[in-house]
């Protein structure tokens, strides 16, 4: 595989970001041309995930684009402007071609036996406002689920939620969020689905909230481990949302991690280093780090992160802290993307990935 790749068993995760050109389309396919042609034969997408400069023009773009070059992965687009003065960043992962399929439009799945993964998205939505909009996510969300032999407390694994304005726009979908997890029987004594709740545009402009996911299916429950960190971080709930801070799946050779998006937290639930972004994100990896820890990885193991900073201007501050702490085999992006609290600054999510399996379970690779 590519050294532009981070590659493990069976999948392989690439961050990248267009070249700046002036036409959105040029630079957009020499991205995904570059990025496929780097694939060796037999690898295929898994998903994609388009970071856009201008999503309210950029994606009636990007669509016909994708049918054109006949990418039937999979694909979401959310408008977080990556900091380097390009239209598009891309996050993607790619698996063997023999693993994967695409049930319906806008899924993606890996047969694995005696495994199931599924990534999948929503295009459209018909509630309005922000709380409605959550419902509805997680409502379809169901349903997908229920068509393969699931549910929500069981086999959803991750979600990824962007929110546009999120100072004004957040407190309803955290209200949505709970009301349907205790319908389903999550709870602080159970358990709550990792997940990354940040600012991004979606397209059209009503549209508030977007949700990805991944849900798992085939595994013994054995295998899902919820972490903590609790010396580092409080739990989620103490301050009235209901997430995880990671997930750790366990396979007979192998473990994959969830981190949600994480900041500058400590155990009391509290903002850690007010105004100071370089503390900030000292204190978010020290973070991750616990979690990884936790589960028998650690910032050695993450194959992909997405960091997100309220101020571009913390561009350059951010990126060499990042660059400094994260090993190089880490596939990164850093875009625009405000956090929940106005005076966090910077936040990062993450998967990882390394050989701590347990023969206990049927292996992933």
């Amino acid at each position: 595989m590519s050294e532009s790749f981070t590659t493990f068993g069976n999948t392989s995760f690439f961050c990248g970001v267009s070249t700046p050109k002036r036409d959105f389309v040029q630079e957009t396919r020499a991205l995904l041309e570059e990025t496929l042609n780097a694939l060796p034969a037999g690898w295929v997408p898994l998903w994609f995930r388009f970071h856009l400069s201008d999503i309210a023009n950029q994606e009636e773009l990007l669509r016909p684009l994708l049918k054109e070059m006949d990418i039937r992965c999979a694909v979401a687009c959310v408008g977080q402007a990556p900091l380097c003065g390009a239209h598009a960043g891309l996050e993607a992962c790619f698996v063997k071609k023999e693993l994967l399929r695409h049930p319906q439009p806008g899924e993606s799945l890996i047969e694995n036996p005696p495994y199931r993964q599924l990534y999948f998205n929503q295009f459209r939505l018909t509630a309005r406002g922000s709380g409605p909009q959550m419902a509805e996510e997680f409502a379809e969300a169901e349903k997908i689920i229920a068509s393969y032999g699931g549910n929500i407390p069981e086999n959803l694994q991750r979600t990824w939620i962007y929110c546009r304005d999120i100072d004004n726009n957040y407190a309803d979908l955290v209200t949505a969020r709970k009301d349907l997890f205790e319908k389903q029987g999550l709870t602080a004594e159970t358990h709550y689905i990792t997940s990354t709740g940040i600012e991004g545009l979606s397209h059209p402009h009503d549209r508030l909230v977007r949700m990805d996911s991944m849900a798992l299916f085939g595994h013994d429950p054995r295998q899902i481990q919820y972490l903590h960190a609790l010396e580092h971080l409080s739990p989620t709930h103490i301050y009235g949302v209901t997430f995880e801070r990671g997930t750790r799946i366990i396979y007979g050779d192998c473990s994959y991690y969830y981190i949600s998006g994480t900041a500058s937290i400590d155990k009391a639930g509290q903002v850690v280093h007010e105004r100071d972004v370089e503390k900030q994100t000292l204190r978010l990896l020290e973070n991750v780090d616990a979690l990884m820890k936790e589960g028998g990885g650690s910032l050695n193991d993450l194959v992909q992160a997405v960091i997100y900073l309220r101020d571009p201007a913390d561009h350059a501050a951010v990126k060499r802290i990042i660059d400094a702490h994260l090993p190089s085999t880490t596939q990164r992006l850093l875009v625009r993307g405000s956090i929940c609290r106005p005076t966090w600054l910077v936040e990062m999510d993450a998967i990882g990935v390394n050989a701590c399996g347990s023969s206990t379970f049927a292996p992933w690779n």
